[in-house]
């Protein structure tokens, strides 16, 4: 049990020691009803006393209108907070925003305040940068996806028995930057489809989806969760979407860094960006990233045909463009992949911007090691005061883009899916050393 260091006599008393949860250490100024809360969010993988990442639990708040403050020396820079507005919930299911979020609030421009306008009407709060999704969440999730009839283990994945359903292996655990013992963790895949139109020689549409890398940014998280949800549901576009394609998840990519409330990086390499090593020379010392990788090579390997998309979800700070975005390759022209249109005539905020560099990134990996037609790197922004909706919607709006590009219309119809067909058919990449980064 880690306790977090105070001082003062204040009566609220903040905790982090669970699932997801982050906080360095915080001050009470007083006992008052409005007390100041001084807070040091944790600095792995950024250092230097930047953080990201915040997440905990204050007790004893009923009938209290605190105000928090935390230095501005933010991961990405402060002026990336003056967008943002951080999140509460009396029960850790539904978030609302603070009604005050200032960079400077009267305090000087060294300090983020954030404040409600009434006090809790609880005894217990979480408050959170933003809205939160813990490893936990991830395995109940899971559970649920594989109980529908639409979904299944992957090849590399553990039918049932003490580890559960769909398990592809173990993360290594450690000991994080607070000193606590994390757990080796379960590290889940399943596939979707309709396995009534499963071919061993006719290939199937071939997708893979991630999320989870980076353990702050669960926006992402949420986004994935909208389209796996949308799948296995009734929606007669998913049902003809699983008659087509098949999609391999992977949905833990991290699942030390996520339980133990990291920024971004894993337990195993604190100090280190994860997407980075997405290279079978470079696992060694990565066993998160090794499990993820060598199960999408073998999973996608077992059915015909190559993938057709990979899409890894991530969340990141407001930046350019200023709104949700994918990494994408204008080069090889997968911003010109009929699905992707798609999905942007659906969700008009979605911008795309192109995706430069030479680190093996996941997206990179799956370009030269699964074959990947068209690989997204899909950022979420931080910032906009958006609900939970927002993100599980527009995953969803993931779904019906694939199912309007790759689905045929009904009898004496054509086909909506001459641009990506031309694709696939007339290009297969080989891989190669270096390929495109993506953030």
């Amino acid at each position: 049990m880690v306790t977090l260091a105070s001082s003062g006599a204040g009566a609220i008393v903040l905790d982090a020691d669970f699932d997801h949860g982050s906080l360095q250490s915080y001050t009470v100024s007083d006992a008052s009803a409005t007390p100041t809360i001084n807070l040091t969010g944790r600095d792995n993988y950024y250092g230097g006393g930047q953080w990201r990442w915040l997440y905990f639990r204050a007790d004893d708040a009923l009938g209290t209108q605190p105000t928090f403050s935390i230095s501005n020396n933010f991961a990405g820079g402060a002026q990336a907070l003056t967008s943002h507005s951080m999140v509460y919930s009396y029960d850790g299911q539904t978030w609302d925003f603070f009604d005050n979020n200032d960079l400077t609030a009267g305090r000087g421009s060294n300090r983020f305040a954030f404040s409600n306008d009434t006090a809790f009407a609880e005894d217990s709060v979480f408050v959170a940068y933003a809205i939160p999704y813990s490893y936990l969440d991830s395995v109940e999730h899971t559970r649920q996806v594989l109980a529908s009839p639409w979904a299944t283990p992957t090849a590399s994945g553990t039918t049932g028995g003490r580890l559960g359903a769909g398990v592809i292996g173990q993360s290594p655990g450690g000991v994080d930057d607070l000193g606590r013992t994390i757990d080796p963790r379960s590290i889940f895949a399943y596939r979707i489809t309709n396995p009534a139109t499963d071919s061993a020689t006719e290939a199937k549409r071939k997708v893979v989806i991630t999320t989870g890398m980076h353990a702050g940014e669960t926006l992402g998280t949420h986004t994935f969760q909208g389209l796996v949800d949308w799948l296995i549901s009734d929606d007669p576009r998913a049902a003809a979407m699983r008659d087509v394609a098949e999609f391999y998840a992977y949905p833990t990519m991290n699942p030390d860094g996520r339980f133990a409330g990291h920024n971004r990086s894993t337990v195993e390499n604190p100090d280190r960006d994860p997407n980075g090593f997405w290279n079978p020379s470079l696992w060694v010392g990565h066993e998160d990233i090794q499990v993820n990788g060598e199960a999408m090579i073998a999973d996608t390997a077992v059915t015909p045909g190559t993938v057709d998309a990979f899409i890894d979800f991530h969340s990141t700070i407001p930046t350019s463009p200023p709104d949700d975005f994918g990494f994408i390759e204008y080069e090889q022209g997968d911003n010109l992949a009929d699905f992707w249109v798609e999905l942007k005539r659906l969700q008009p905020n979605i911008l795309d911007t192109d995706s430069t560099g030479n680190s093996w990134t996941s997206a990179n990996f799956a370009e030269a090691f699964l074959m990947a037609q068209v690989d997204i790197t899909f950022e979420t922004q931080f910032g906009f005061e958006r609900g939970v909706d927002h993100y599980l919607d527009m995953g969803k709006n993931f779904g019906v883009a694939f199912h309007n590009a790759w689905v045929p219309e009904p009898a004496g119809g054509l086909a909506l899916l001459p641009l990506f067909a031309l694709r696939r058919l007339g290009r297969r990449r080989a891989p190669r050393s270096l390929a495109t980064v993506r953030d």
